[in-house]
């Protein structure tokens, strides 16, 4: 048994419940599902990437781990009928696989990974499944989690915050859509596929870069589909802090940022509009302006350790509470997973990948990733209106012809109930 890192453990406290944080990576095949060639892969995987067979533990107000060998994992064919992790449903573990005809899908609660350390372990599980030469020399930073939080913190301010954007001094703009219930795990998925290309050419002859030029196109969608105003369209970017403060982790290593939408930005061409939100995005992802970021969360959650009541009282309080503040300063939310490349054996094999997870904070989340030249923009929102998703795609359809739109429908996400959790008296360690 040992304890959890600082930002793991947030995530059990303040992403868990009926509405827990769950990220599904599907991974489309050319061929055939092998379901029990698919099971020993992942447990094959399991082995290698030691932060992913974590099991939670209650022990008096903390959230500890256990962890050891893994002999059996949930590898089921898609029913389309959410499950509980950390229950007999999933073995006890927080992660499980379904399977379609030929594709299959990995379902991580978050606090296990981040999207970065999830491929990484995607592309061990897919090295066995293939049977590459990369079987048994996975990249070191994918094994295991690391302090990330306490290193940066250790390592002290690299200076006062510079230029930080924050939300809660702005007036900003919410969706006006009806929402599904707050009882459900529903969401409603789109996945626009945008030729990658194009857009590396657009962002370098404007001196900009992919994510930036994502977020021109969905505030200028967000203003032509809605009566915006004056208020400002805020995204919710986490950015991986590995390169930044020089650490590898095979779990969580990101933390988020906002970066603002305008009026003003949005009267400038397309080209000039990518300009300036890559600029914006340097400000806000400075070190000075992201270790305040860690330290306030590192101070909140002080507090937060601090209740006197029971931690699955508390988590709830932290859930409801931080979905709230989330929603007020967040227009949207954005991941990035960035490009990924699983070599060649392997792509021969591998159509495409997608990434999604619930959205509950804010209406509508974006996880984009990019493979064998697409950049697969996968929408996932909380209410059944499409109409701004078709306006989206119409814009990126007319900065870059090619770009397909497919509409999945409605889904169940997964859930994480604490009363499966096992609790264990202080007394007792």
């Amino acid at each position: 048994m040992e304890k959890l890192y600082f930002f793991d453990e947030t995530f059990y406290w303040g992403r868990s419940g009926k509405r827990a944080t769950v990220i599904e990576v599907e991974c489309e095949l050319k061929e055939d599902v092998r379901p029990e060639e698919l099971r020993q892969s992942v447990l094959n995987a399991l082995r290698v990437h030691r932060n992913f067979r974590v099991r939670p533990v209650i022990v008096g107000r903390r959230f500890f781990a256990e962890n050891y060998e893994v002999e059996q994992v949930t590898v089921v064919c898609e029913d389309g009928h959410p499950r509980s992790l950390g229950t007999k449903e999933t073995d006890g573990l927080m992660l499980y696989v379904t399977y379609g005809e030929s594709h299959f899908t990995l379902h991580v609660f978050h606090g296990l990974a981040d999207m970065r350390s999830i491929c990484a372990f995607l592309n061990t599980v897919l090295s066995f499944y293939c049977h590459t030469n990369d079987a048994c020399q996975p990249d070191a930073d994918s094994i295991d989690t690391f302090p990330c939080h306490e290193h940066i913190l250790n390592g002290g301010a690299p200076g006062g915050p510079v230029g930080k954007f924050n939300p809660q001094e702005h007036d900003i703009f919410q969706l006006p859509e009806k929402l599904f219930s707050c009882t459900t795990t529903r969401q409603r998925i789109i996945d626009i596929d945008v030729p990658l290309k194009p857009v590396l050419d657009f962002a370098r002859e404007n001196g900009s870069s992919v994510v930036p030029v994502l977020n021109v196109v969905i505030g200028r969608a967000i203003r032509q589909r809605y009566d915006v105003g004056q208020k400002k369209i805020v995204c919710y970017v986490p950015t991986d802090l590995r390169p930044v403060f020089r650490f590898e982790s095979g779990g969580n290593g990101a933390i988020p940022f906002s970066l603002p939408y305008t009026a003003e930005t949005d009267r400038m061409p397309a080209g000039e509009r990518a300009r300036r939100l890559r600029e914006e995005l340097k400000v806000q992802v400075r070190p000075e302006n992201l270790y305040t970021t860690v330290e306030r969360l590192w101070s909140d959650f002080d507090q937060i350790f601090a209740a006197p009541q029971s931690v699955r009282q508390t988590s709830a309080l932290v859930v409801k509470s931080g979905r709230k503040k989330d929603s007020a300063i967040n227009t949207y939310g954005m991941s990035y997973a960035g490009h990924l490349d699983f070599g060649e054996a392997i792509a021969q094999r591998v159509n495409s990948v997608g990434v999604s997870a619930g959205s509950y904070s804010y209406p509508l989340w974006f996880i984009a990733c990019e493979y064998k030249g697409v950049i697969r923009l996968r929408l996932v929102q909380a209410f059944e209106n499409d109409r701004l998703a078709i306006v989206i795609h119409q814009e990126l359809y007319a900065l870059f012809p090619g770009t397909i739109y497919t509409d999945r429908g409605i889904h169940d996400f997964d859930s994480f109930p604490l009363g499966s959790v096992p609790l264990i008296n202080d007394n007792a360690i």
